[in-house]
């Protein structure tokens, strides 16, 4: 089966073709360029480099794939979580190109995408491995964290999430206050190295063990007041502690919790996704804990993988196919707030 994908529920424009579950093209078109001055992602400018842009990365895709539009068995777009007027762009011209070319289309959610998108495989069909279920996931982006128990493909429990910001929201934030532009996480990340992590006392959230959620509120809130009256020369001074701190006690907090849900579940491997997942030392802890459980751990195997892309919404397109067939496509329409 051919599967074009289509993703815009936020601030790249995305598209890709795959065969079953192997990626013949995947095309991600940034706007960080079109963002970076105002500090964050702004929807009525990301609304219209999405419509400037969702045709031509369209046409890439199958150029690349090798594949005409007549060629493709099934679209599968983002209807939701995102930001709607983003969301609409792409789900809206998915619905046009079914009409237009009597294909079958199926809506998918952003954050189903991310837990499978350790399962995709390059067009020779490699990495070659069968997922081991029950699953415990972690996607961890800017606008999702969430722990999931992955009974199956289809079939998953919520176990806990962030209560505020994302995990990669609170980086970003955290850069924001440091001056150190948008998008912050890579950023954060490579200033971090050599810093001592241990050079602000930050606090630690949600300290209980029966509480699986997550919130990075507080850590973001105790950094401001902690150097609110810092010069700027004493943040130079002290940019890369700084850096390192927060990042380490946003990291300390995931695997933390990611540990102790993985004590309550019992899970038969793990897996972790979401555009956070790009930073090394992450990767790093995440490895060591799956290590010290003796558990296999799925991580994308793609670095345009970890981000927001669309053959990760490609694969769980195919895979809600095969569950439940096409959706009718007049009167489907997009979900900002989509739950898994």
């Amino acid at each position: 089966m051919y599967i074009l994908g289509i993703e815009t529920s936020c601030d790249d424009t995305c598209a890709a073709v795959l065969n079953d579950d192997q990626i013949l093209s995947n095309v991600i078109s940034s706007q960080t360029d079109l963002h970076q001055k105002w500090g964050g992602v702004v929807p009525d400018i990301a609304k219209r480099a999405h419509q400037e842009r969702i045709g031509p990365v369209i046409t890439t895709a199958l150029k690349r794939a090798k594949i005409k539009i007549e060629d493709i068995d099934l679209i599968a777009v983002t209807r939701g979580p995102g930001l709607g007027i983003a969301l609409a762009v792409g789900f809206n011209y998915a619905k046009t190109l079914a009409k237009k070319y009597n294909k079958k289309l199926v809506a998918v959610n952003h954050v189903e995408g991310h837990l499978l998108s350790v399962f995709l495989k390059n067009s020779k069909g490699l990495p070659k491995f069968a997922p081991i279920f029950p699953c415990l996931g972690l996607t961890v982006s800017g606008g999702h964290t969430k722990i999931v128990l992955l009974e199956n493909i289809g079939d998953y429990h919520v176990v806990g999430e962030t209560l505020d910001d994302a995990a990669g929201e609170a980086l970003d934030k955290s850069a924001k206050l440091l001056g150190l532009g948008y998008p912050g996480g890579p950023v954060i990340e490579r200033i971090a190295k050599g810093g001592d992590c241990n050079f602000l006392k930050l606090p630690n959230p949600l300290p209980e063990k029966v509480n699986f959620n997550l919130s990075f509120s507080g850590l973001k809130t105790s950094f401001y007041y902690q150097i609110k009256d810092w010069s700027i020369d004493q943040k130079m001074e002290h940019l890369s502690d700084l850096a390192a701190s927060f990042q380490n006690s946003v990291f300390d907090h995931l695997i933390r919790k990611f540990s102790l849900v993985i004590d309550e579940y019992q899970p038969l491997s793990l897996l972790a996704s979401g555009g956070v997942l790009a930073n090394t030392l992450l990767r790093s802890r995440l490895r060591q804990l799956a290590k010290s459980k003796k558990l296999p751990l799925y991580l994308p195997q793609l670095k345009n993988l970890n981000t927001d892309n669309a053959a990760m919404i490609a694969l769980a397109g195919y895979h809600q196919f095969n569950r439940s067939g096409p959706e009718p496509v007049e009167g489907l329409d997009i979900s900002p707030r989509f739950e898994l």
